[in-house]
């Protein structure tokens, strides 16, 4: 009989025992109840308004917030088209994207970018300032984006919904204040 019998392992502080044939289920993307933002981007400045959007994406504002967790809410920007870029960036920004070939890269400039589709700078926008990781592409599905006034979820800013009405300040010294939906009487 060896004097010092082989180590067993033991379970301890930071270790997890494994049973077989149970299957984990990752947290991040565990159901959470969310609200509707709803903001209007009309006049407001690209940038500004990206850096006020991924926020609510993520659910920072809510005082539960938990980074491995998606428990942002949906957002849905009406105006998207009315934004307004300062400087010279409708002239000199530049986006690139490369197949992946030698030779490969190809440069759009925002000019162009806006004439083919006016939405898709704020899209952009908002995608590089999420965190990049396996939760943006989920983030950016609860995105909406509507040119003009007119959109398709008026069915969630109905009253007693949970949906919140997000409305920025103008002056730019603050976090996003948001505010309850207003009822509207429709006119029979």
């Amino acid at each position: 009989m060896p004097v010092n019998p082989r180590a067993r392992a033991i379970e301890t502080v930071g270790r997890i025992a494994r049973i077989r044939g149970a299957r984990e289920v990752d947290k991040a993307f565990a159901p959470t109840e969310r609200a509707w933002q709803f903001v209007d981007a009309y006049g407001l400045v690209l940038g500004r308004l990206a850096s006020r959007i991924a926020p609510l994406l993520c659910g920072k504002h809510k005082p539960t917030y938990s980074p491995v967790q998606d428990m942002g809410d949906y957002v849905v920007v009406t105006n998207a088209a009315k934004v307004v870029y300062t400087g010279k960036k409708v002239e000199q920004k530049e986006y690139y994207r490369h197949s992946g070939r030698p030779g490969g890269l190809t440069t759009t400039t925002l000019k162009d970018l806006i004439l083919k589709n006016p939405v898709e700078p704020l899209r952009r926008a908002v995608l590089g300032m999420l965190p990049k990781n396996k939760l943006r592409a989920q983030r950016m599905r609860r995105l909406r984006l509507f040119p003009d006034e007119e959109h398709t979820h008026d069915a969630q800013q109905q009253p007693g919904s949970l949906a919140f009405n997000a409305v920025f300040r103008r002056d730019h010294d603050g976090p996003p204040k948001l505010e309850p939906i207003r009822e509207t009487r429709k006119s029979e």
